[in-house]
């Protein structure tokens, strides 16, 4: 009977003491690392202060200030939401009002 319950309770706890085991070795590969940072945000950090589109402005508003775009990407999906392209950025529509802008990558060019 004593061996009995021996086994039961190594058997139980078995899997409590793998997983601890292997919650700890997790977590010092996971110190080990190596941390890559990627600055995402600072793609166009050359284009950053040239005017764009304010968010809310009409389309004939972006039209009277920017001229006309370079390509136009018909409305899609409901509520339309349609793209129009500048040189250095493209201009995101929801309907007649711009959502958001977006500056163009342009990759630097290695020495």
């Amino acid at each position: 009977m004593f061996t009995r319950s021996i086994v039961k309770v190594l058997f139980h706890s078995l899997p409590l003491s793998l997983s601890i085991s292997l919650g700890a070795a997790l977590m010092t590969s996971a110190s080990q690392a190596e941390i890559i940072k990627i600055p995402i945000a600072s793609q166009a950090d050359d284009l950053q202060d040239i005017p764009r589109p304010e968010r809310g402005s009409s389309k004939d508003n972006v039209l009277a200030e920017y001229g006309n775009a370079l390509t136009t990407n018909d409305s899609v999906g409901e509520p339309p939401i349609s793209r129009w392209e500048y040189q250095d950025f493209y201009v995101v529509f929801e309907s007649n009002y711009v959502i958001h802008t977006v500056l163009k990558h342009r990759p630097k060019h290695m020495p």
